[in-house]
């Protein structure tokens, strides 16, 4: 099981890795290309997105990919095929139902829920994109059950290159007639990135159910039954979750001018927050979300054989590297958030936004991994109370600290509710799997080796700053040095050990 786990980790964290850098330079261009107003407008409708995809896709890929990896560690590989029409079939009901009544309602979503009538078209291009998610997403469970994860990996990337090349293709036909576009470039990209992730998700598994087996135990009905039991905790979770953060994104708005500001500061401050610091630091859960995609079905593969002894050191293993990389990660981003900004998005904000979230990144990335061995181990409705409880927690800072305290009061409110889910996963994966870790190993030995790595690209940064006149150059080649030593020291005795 470990073997799968690091291979299906790398393959999925390289194509991530890959996407995000290729969405870090996009995002730099949006900014410029449809300024800091048309980043808030473009942002303000993900919530609503998110809300869209958890109904209709999320919950029921999660149980895709569970029930694939049982009925292959059971020997019955016929019956994934089952599991896949059930999926399918749910989804693109509920998506179809969904984007109806996105397209249908876009006007009154747009003016009364998220307080800004210029979204409406922008939903209108969600409503299409949603059906294409449906498909993709489905069919990315099936193969990461099966645990071929270069398929979800292609069609991760080919999602953001198709979203990126035609967003610059617009931009480039469309520049000439006005100084800013319109964030409608941005949403026409996003569309036809959807559709290429589905058409490429659908070749391959063509492909895929030409070498398969036809019979299987259960009918389609029953699996259909199975997969709901098990997605509707899920997506209820994420549909409150997102209900939540659309909500938020209208409160946020709300508290900002009560704290102060007009609305057009209210929006482009908070398009500086999600479209330009909260992506940095959401990066390096690129390699924790594919531990998290991964994990889930070797999880419950290993449950299905009875294998508990597995499930616990898998746990201890995740867990160590998971809050490892979150330390080492919120130094960096912390010493290097004011020049990330400056550099990169000529934004002061940006930079004290990364600065303050940087705090963010142990809890965040070991949290979202607990809660995917929960739903590994079948245990949903915990993550659900355990998601509700912290959104709420955030709206309630949200709502008491920003009039007072402005944006500060809502960045203090993320990190207290992201600390509150991770103790509360670590409380409940503990329960249930009895997996050890030690302190030592999981907070003294990774802070020394991030502070040995960044201390060291700390002093090549100077040098370089007196003889590299290139700011971004010089950021990008120290913070690489920086991850590198870190990787090093981290994992170099792991192999070590296992070559002896």
């Amino acid at each position: 099981m470990k073997n799968k786990l690091i291979k299906g980790t790398f393959i999925l964290s390289a194509a991530g890795i890959l996407t995000r850098l290729i969405g870090f330079y996009y995002r730099i261009f949006l900014s410029n290309t449809i300024g800091a107003d048309g980043m808030g407008l473009y942002q303000m409708i993900f919530p609503m997105y998110g809300l869209c995809v958890s109904f209709a896709v999320t919950g029921i890929e999660m149980a895709i990919s569970k029930y694939v990896a049982a009925a292959g560690a059971g020997e019955r590989s016929g019956e994934c095929i089952q599991v896949l029409k059930a999926g399918i079939r749910l989804s693109l009901f509920f998506s179809c139902l969904t984007a109806i009544g996105v397209y249908l309602f876009s006007d009154f979503i747009a003016a009364v829920l998220i307080g800004d009538i210029r979204c409406s078209i922008l939903l209108k291009f969600i409503a299409f994109a949603i059906p294409a998610c449906a498909i993709h997403g489905c069919i990315i469970g099936y193969f990461l059950g099966k645990s071929q994860t270069g398929i979800p990996a292609l069609a991760q990337l080919s999602e953001q290159i198709t979203r990126v090349g035609v967003g610059f293709l617009l931009a480039f036909l469309l520049s000439k007639e006005q100084e800013y576009l319109s964030p409608v470039t941005a949403m026409e990209g996003l569309l036809a990135g959807e559709i290429m992730s589905s058409v490429i998700c659908v070749i391959a598994l063509i492909k895929d159910l030409r070498k398969s087996k036809k019979n299987g135990a259960l009918s389609e009905k029953s699996y259909q039954k199975k997969i709901f039991s098990m997605s509707f905790p899920l997506s209820t979770s994420r549909v409150i979750t997102s209900v939540i953060l659309s909500f938020e994104a209208i409160l946020i708005l709300r508290c900002l001018k009560v704290y102060g500001l007009n609305h057009q500061e209210a929006v482009s401050i908070y398009g500086v927050l999600t479209g330009m610091a909260m992506p940095f630091i959401f990066f390096p859960s690129t390699i924790t979300g594919a531990i998290s995609s991964v994990i889930l079905p070797s999880i419950s593969e290993a449950q299905s054989e009875g294998n508990y002894v597995k499930i616990a050191r898998t746990t201890s293993a995740v867990t160590k590297y998971c809050f490892s990389i979150g330390i080492f990660f919120s130094a960096l981003f912390y010493l290097y958030g004011t020049r990330i900004g400056s550099v990169l998005f000529s934004n002061e904000d940006a930079g004290t936004f990364i600065s303050i979230l940087s705090w963010l990144c142990p809890f965040m990335y070991l949290g979202s991994t607990l809660g995917s061995i929960l739903n590994g181990l079948g245990l949903t409705k915990l993550t659900f109370l355990v998601n509700v409880l912290v959104s709420l927690s955030r709206v309630g800072f949200l709502w008491l600290f920003v009039p007072v305290y402005g944006i500060r009061g809502y960045l203090w409110g993320i990190l207290a509710s992201q600390m509150i889910s991770a103790f509360l996963f670590l409380y409940f994966v503990k329960k249930h799997t009895h997996f050890r870790y030690r302190p030592a190993e999981c907070i003294l030995i990774p802070s020394v080796i991030t502070i040995i790595s960044i201390g060291s690209s700390f002093l090549i940064y100077h040098f370089l700053e007196l003889w590299l006149p290139l700011p971004f150059l010089c950021l990008v080649l120290c913070i690489a040095v920086a991850c590198l030593i870190f990787a090093i020291l981290l994992f170099y005795p792991q192999i070590r050990q296992k070559k002896k």
